[in-house]
């Protein structure tokens, strides 16, 4: 059960998440979002010392949720080439959202010298890509997928299911994702990565 503390910091976490998405990183006070939260900052600052802090807990929340469907996704089909698809959808349309892509281009933005963009990847992002690899490595254990290096495995499944969609989605050049190109996209991963690592399973 979830204490008052814990919902309260919940519900600052959801206020900047939606705030940085509305007005970006940079032109979202603090006092923005005590004010969404219906509280003082003397109350935000209790939670979070600074917005860059908050920044965190918000990306930090993100991947794992985003991580934590996608690996739901591993337990719901016996076909692997359903699983991957499907897993490759989810994946694509969650990467691909305008929050996401939003805190991906803060961290890119700050200066290398603070270790922001190091930090995020060494405490958030590779951590949910290890539980990817952790699901590969049962899979080979299963006999179900070949392969020597579960996490050169996952980065490879990464790799194609992004393809060119990811950058274009970074750059602006394509604002909503076309449900159609997506499930190309992860159809087309799904079936190169079963070609390299699939045991005819």
């Amino acid at each position: 059960m979830r204490t008052r503390s814990e919902e309260k910091r919940r519900e600052i976490i959801d206020a900047a998440a939606g705030l940085f998405a509305e007005q970006g990183y940079e032109r979202t006070s603090m006092s923005a979002i005590s004010e969404r939260v219906g509280g003082s900052k003397a109350t935000l600052y209790g939670y979070f010392e600074s917005k860059e802090e908050l920044l965190r807990a918000v990306l930090a929340d993100s991947v794992a949720e985003s991580a934590e469907r996608l690996l739901h996704e591993f337990a719901e089909e016996d076909d692997l080439r359903v699983t991957f698809i499907r897993i490759g959808e989810h994946y694509l349309m969650d990467r691909l959202a305008p929050l996401p892509i939003m805190q991906l281009r803060v961290v890119a933005t700050q200066p290398e010298e603070t270790r922001f963009g190091a930090e995020f990847y060494a405490q958030v992002l590779r951590p949910a890509w290890e539980r990817f690899s952790q699901r590969l490595e049962g899979l080979i254990a299963q006999g179900r997928l070949s392969g020597a290096d579960p996490w050169t495995m996952a980065m490879h499944w990464k790799g194609l299911t992004e393809g060119e969609l990811f950058e274009k989605r970074l750059l602006g050049a394509v604002i909503i994702p076309d449900a159609a190109e997506v499930r190309s996209a992860a159809t087309l991963a799904a079936d190169a990565f079963l070609k390299l690592y699939g045991t005819g399973d």
